[in-house]
């Protein structure tokens, strides 16, 4: 199972070089990483029992997707990282992104049987906007949505509005990714 969960992030913003190329974009990422050690669990039940460096105690069934439970002993560390990102870009949509305005993709990885469990989960979710109006005075504009509403949003840095304009095509894109594993002591 993956050990590092490694993931390439562009912050900031770039310049219009190519009609390929965002006109603006920015990514803001957040990675929390955690570990508890498995205080008890109950192979009949599949509930678990785990306590975290602060004595915090959570306990939960196992679902049945975790086929590799009987691996899991008390003593055993439960260790992981959660990545939320978001990306924001007025660029041009792709033919793909204009076949489908809103996506999800997801994807699923296991350990092996007989190994201590483990599993990585991927959720990437994609929306295309359309700018239909600049307030400059209101640090933001209004986008419409593939279903026609409309929202109206601030920009963190008023300066970007000088360089989209009204029927430029923004994407969203909101990657989640959690990896979880089963270590011995």
């Amino acid at each position: 199972m993956h050990r590092i969960l490694a993931l390439a992030l562009v912050f900031g913003f770039a310049g219009c070089v190519t009609s390929n190329e965002p006109k603006v974009s920015r990514e803001d990422t957040q990675v929390t990483r955690f570990s508890a050690r498995v205080e008890a669990v109950d192979q009949k039940t599949r509930v678990v029992t785990l306590v975290d460096a602060a004595g915090d105690r959570a306990t939960f069934r196992a679902d049945e997707a975790v086929v590799n439970l009987p691996q899991v002993k008390p003593g055993d560390q439960v260790v992981g990282e959660l990545l939320e990102s978001l990306a924001i870009e007025v660029r041009n949509a792709t033919a793909e992104e204009k076949a489908a305005p809103e996506s999800i993709a997801e994807l699923v990885a296991a350990a092996e049987p007989g190994q201590k469990p483990a599993g990585l989960f991927v959720r990437q979710a994609k929306a295309l906007y359309t700018i239909e109006s600049i307030d400059k005075a209101a640090g933001g504009g209004t986008l419409r949505d593939a279903a026609g509403e409309s929202h109206f949003v601030k920009v963190r840095d008023p300066a970007v509005l000088d360089r989209v304009k009204v029927g430029d095509t923004v994407v969203v894109t909101l990657t989640e990714a959690l990896r979880l594993e089963v270590v011995a002591p």
